[in-house]
């Protein structure tokens, strides 16, 4: 198993004049890109997304994809901003797929300039799985470093996810190859530097923290149909990222999509579902009224 890191993936933010009192307004300025195609049978196709100028890409997610579409890969990209996923159709006839990229930019009060964004990306390749194994992995950013997103790669597309949980400074993962041949799997975590320093025209500096939360909360299905859908949200004046999860990999129910929906909320789909089974979700969240001080 292979562990690699990223650096270097920043963005230097121009000057952008505001009026006089904005070292207290909020600097934050988180925006979503979306991408949808009709994957063909017989052949693996690309989604890439590119966050404005300006800003850099926190996680990106799958939100929808239709019966038989598999994900091969999620790749955050060489750039700041960048994110792709390779997914096949499992079957015959198209499938459509959907995904999110979630990205942030600061804007830079009148005085200030030179603020730089800081991300990375740090990754696992090479985790091998026998047939029916399981593995707990854990994809840690660095102690100055918040993680923000993550993404799975599974070239067999046999390798499922029941717990993708973050935490301050990581993700722990629980991984489960679900068919009859030894599998390799990859996961990467996106993360953050949340201190940003700005440069004053006068001289000196201004410091600004990037809040980020990770609320939970446990959701149990009643009876009904097998395929389900449950929502959650960070609340507030904060900004929803990625959507993670927790499940007991011994229920046959499985997720189909994990993802940040609207400005705040997030959305998870499931399939074979029974009455009484339960997940716990989580929401990373960034605060976007935080300011120059």
């Amino acid at each position: 198993m292979r562990f690699t890191t990223v650096l270097g993936l920043s963005v230097l933010l121009a000057l952008i004049a505001l009026p006089a009192d904005a070292l207290a307004a909020g600097a934050v300025r988180p925006s979503s890109v979306t991408g949808s195609l009709i994957v063909p049978a017989g052949r693996p196709s690309t989604i890439s997304l590119h966050c404005p100028p300006g800003a850099v890409a926190l996680n990106a997610a799958i939100t929808r994809r239709g019966d038989g579409v598999v994900v091969r890969r999620s790749i955050p990209g060489q750039g700041s901003g960048d994110w792709a996923f390779r997914v096949a159709r499992d079957g015959a006839g198209s499938r459509s797929v959907s995904a999110v990229l979630r990205c942030v930019a600061l804007r830079l009060p009148d005085g200030l300039s030179h603020a730089r964004l800081d991300v990375r990306s740090r990754s696992r390749s090479g985790i091998e799985l026998a047939p029916g194994a399981k593995r707990f992995v854990r994809v840690g950013c660095g102690r100055n470093w918040t993680a923000t997103g993550y993404a799975l790669s599974d070239g067999s597309g046999r390798v499922r996810l029941p717990e993708a949980a973050p935490e301050a400074h990581e993700w722990r993962f629980t991984l489960e190859n679900t068919g009859t041949s030894t599998a390799l799997a990859g996961l990467s975590v996106r993360c953050l530097r949340p201190g940003v320093t700005a440069t004053r025209s006068g001289g000196g500096s201004a410091e600004l923290r990037l809040g980020v939360t990770r609320p939970s909360f446990e959701h149990a299905f009643p009876a009904g149909p097998s395929r389900r859908t449950a929502s959650g949200g960070c609340g507030g004046t904060r900004f929803s990222v990625a959507a993670g999860l927790q499940l007991d990999p011994a229920d046959p129910f499985e997720v189909i999509t994990a993802g940040p929906r609207r400005a705040g909320g997030a959305r998870w789909t499931f399939r074979n579902v029974s009455a009484g089974d339960a997940f716990r979700g989580y929401v990373v969240c960034l605060a976007w009224n935080s300011a120059f001080h």
